[in-house]
């Protein structure tokens, strides 16, 4: 077995760390802008050292360089004169960084290593969750430590979850050893009560279906085995858990119009009330300003649509749905033998139907670096096609 490279490790440790930069700020009680920072300049001057990965001019790093640095700078100015995060220049920072990473970092078995790296950083911020529980969500007991927010935890563990069950699909060996994973992640998953990650979950493992056209084996006695432990697992984490992670799952079935509920309703309220007038935006921060009970709706597509507006928001709608079909047919063309493409084109659906429930439009970082990510293969395929000599043709007699 070959070792990769330190640099091959290093630059996807970092991107991998910074996409999930709040829960180790929450962990290791540091600030959270000053953990995502130095995620990004970590990455940033790793992601200059390794252009092997992409094969392009030395230089040509300087540009999203120069670019983020421009974005930091802006950001402490506006930090210090006006005194509140300015979320138009963080959003725009996060997609100059992933367009950075998707064009200099993964390339190559790079790629491969950072989507192996973050599962595994997903995996231990999901034991560490478990093990290291404080219960500051004095109402629910939802899991989380500090004063973080529980769904992070769940959207960890639900990754954690798609890739081991990609793995369960595509390889016969070390499949108990695979199960045993998936058990901490499953009871991590029902413990942090976020009803968001699990319905995304739904569809990424059915996406995983999909692509790996394993339908045949939903007949296998071994997986309906797995699957009922699986589930008796769930089901036992649910019993201890305390009532409020209770009433918060069982409105997954019935409607038993939670606090939860009526909070997003009013959020909803607002946000009609707003969608009168969005051809331009009304400005990011805008719903905050509204006076509602959240700073943002917990909804991507209205959010998007209230503060960058209509134009932006059908502008950069149909990149994410070009990018996800880009990923779907690599991945299918692999009959997803593809790790990469497979692997992110079920996090990027999975990281989408999340966005539809919750956090604001800076949350869904792993959604932004998919969308990139085929996008810089598109270019690069495009690319090489048009360098290809052209074919011999005979002469016509």
């Amino acid at each position: 077995m070959r070792i990769p490279a330190p640099k091959l490790l290093l630059a996807p440790a970092c991107l991998g760390l910074f996409l999930l930069s709040g829960w180790a700020s929450v962990f290791f009680a540091v600030d959270t802008d000053l953990v995502q920072y130095a995620a990004i300049a970590a990455t940033i001057a790793l992601g200059g050292l390794s252009l092997s990965y992409s094969g392009l001019n030395r230089f040509a790093c300087l540009l999203p360089v120069i670019a983020c640095l421009i974005a930091f700078a802006q950001i402490a100015y506006l930090d210090t004169h006006i005194g509140h995060r300015p979320k138009e220049l963080k959003f725009y920072l996060i997609l100059v960084f992933c367009a950075y990473c998707a064009c200099f970092v993964l390339r190559g078995a790079a790629a491969e290593q950072f989507v192996k790296i973050y599962v595994a950083l997903c995996f231990m911020l999901s034991i560490a969750a478990l093990a290291m529980n404080k219960g500051a969500d004095t109402g629910a007991q939802r899991l989380m430590q500090g004063d973080g927010n529980p769904i992070w935890i769940a959207r960890a563990a639900g990754t954690a979850i798609m890739f081991l069950a990609y793995r369960l699909l595509t390889e016969t060996r070390l499949r108990g050893l695979r199960i045993a994973l998936i058990l901490p992640c499953v009871a991590a998953l029902v413990l942090a009560g976020s009803r968001g990650p699990i319905l995304s979950l739904l569809l990424g493992l059915g996406v995983l279906l999909v692509l790996t056209n394993r339908g045949a084996l939903l007949l296998s006695r071994k997986v309906w085995a797995a699957g009922l432990a699986v589930m008796l697992l769930g089901v036992a984490a649910m019993a201890m858990a305390p009532d409020g992670i209770k009433d918060r799952l069982a409105s997954l079935v019935v409607s038993n119009y939670s606090g939860s509920d009526v909070l997003r309703m009013n959020l909803y309220d607002v946000s009609f009330a707003m969608l009168r007038d969005t051809l331009f935006g009304k400005g990011f921060g805008a719903f905050e300003a509204s006076g509602a009970l959240q700073p943002y709706p917990h909804n991507l597509l209205i959010e998007t649509l209230i503060e960058p507006g209509l134009v932006f928001a059908a502008f950069f709608f149909a990149l994410i749905v070009y990018a996800i079909v880009r990923l779907y047919r690599s991945a299918k063309r692999s009959q997803g033998r593809d790790l990469v493409a497979t692997f992110l084109c079920a996090l990027s659906v999975y990281s989408l139907a999340n966005a539809m429930f919750s956090g604001d439009i800076t949350s869904p970082k792993e959604l932004y670096l998919c969308v990139f990510y085929a996008l810089s293969t598109a270019l690069v395929l495009r690319g090489s096609i048009a360098q290809r000599p052209p074919r011999f043709q005979p002469a016509v007699r």
